[in-house]
């Protein structure tokens, strides 16, 4: 059995999180010791890293609510539970592709920062290098 802050730092999510998320539900099997403390085992731990994915993948915490209850109704939610997943599934996968194209632009920024550095050469693909001109110009 582990410890709210034991579970915090094994799966790296705040108490507060992890709190939240048992108080409306969504760690369906978190069990209580005799001081009225949380106790968490191996299952409970799943639940929180499943919870957490979710909601770091943009899940609105309702819908995760229903995907718990649907586990909890057993078998026969399969289908809807494996439905939820692919969408979710297709949301992470667009968002990592987005995310993709940021990477891209900023390496291509950092490689010609870094050759303006190394060859000591003036910035030329400043963005906004025509409004220097603009704003220098006399009237």
């Amino acid at each position: 059995m582990y410890t709210i802050q034991e579970v915090s730092q094994k799966v790296h999510v705040s108490t507060y999180s992890i709190r939240y998320y048992d108080d409306h539900g969504l760690l369906p099997t978190v069990k209580r010791d005799e001081n009225n403390s949380r106790v968490f085992d191996d299952v409970d731990i799943e639940w929180v890293e499943i919870v957490t994915c979710l909601r770091a993948t943009g899940m609105p915490l309702a819908k995760i609510k229903h995907y718990i209850e649907l586990c909890l109704e057993g078998d026969q939610t399969v289908p809807e539970r494996y439905r939820i997943m692919v969408e979710q599934q297709r949301e992470t996968m667009a968002q990592a592709e987005k995310i993709q194209a940021h990477l891209r632009l900023i390496n291509k920024k950092v490689d010609h920062y870094a050759n303006v550095l190394i060859n000591n050469k003036p910035d030329t693909l400043m963005p906004n290098k025509h409004l220097e001109k603009i704003y220098t110009q006399d009237y």
